[in-house]
């Protein structure tokens, strides 16, 4: 289904459009409209996980709330109307809306590779995301480094203007974006990456 969508980049303030496929060959990453597993044992580790989370009481209302509520938006992997735009060489790439988006805008999931986090490995990993069982920490990350969806582009702000969701739907959770506030053409979309990711990074400058 996700082959019908167009990708938009804005080059010299031109936006233009790409497919799945170009996308693909331009930024070289392998788009993915879900999560993937590292492997079929760690598949049906996270599947357990998740179903006994949800049998016993682990997963909290708006857990279970908002997967219904954007379930439509998570099951046909939605692409909303924003563009991808090289920033600078320290920042690299960004995410920007390509039109005006209201408050609790659903933006996407954060797709990748779920694998178990290697610390000597993944320490200077910019793309994995904790993957959350309701409120418990599981042994597994999200890596988007290689694979993933647009929300990969998002960069860090203290001031952000997107949240993270945590969401249970069909069996297994995931991990959605929706904006906070309303959101200008054009603006940057950012999200705060918490104080664990910059324990041993430099902060931004301003930051």
């Amino acid at each position: 289904m996700i082959e019908k969508y167009t990708f938009k980049i804005k080059k010299e303030n031109i936006v233009f459009s790409y497919t799945k496929k170009q996308l693909e060959d331009l930024l070289e990453i392998e788009y993915l409209t879900s999560l993937k597993f590292e492997s079929a044992k760690i598949c049906s580790n996270v599947q357990k996980l998740c179903l006994n989370a949800a049998r016993n009481g682990y997963l909290n209302k708006e857990n279970v709330w908002f997967g219904c509520f954007y379930e439509k938006e998570i099951s046909t992997h939605f692409v909303p109307d924003v563009y991808i735009k090289w920033i600078d060489p320290i920042k690299e790439y960004g995410l920007f809306a390509n039109s005006d988006l209201p408050n609790r805008a659903y933006l996407g999931e954060y797709t990748g590779v779920i694998k178990k986090y290697n610390r000597l490995i993944d320490n200077k990993n910019s793309y994995l995301f904790e993957y959350h069982i309701g409120y418990k920490k599981s042994p597994y990350t999200i890596d988007a480094r290689e694979k993933g969806s647009i929300i990969r582009f998002v960069n860090h702000s203290s001031k952000p203007n997107i949240v993270p969701l945590s969401v249970y739907l069909d069996g297994a959770m995931h991990l959605i974006f929706r904006t906070n506030r309303k959101i200008k053409k054009d603006e940057e979309l950012t999200y705060d990456y918490g104080p664990n990711y910059w324990k041993k990074r430099e902060k931004p400058i301003g930051d």
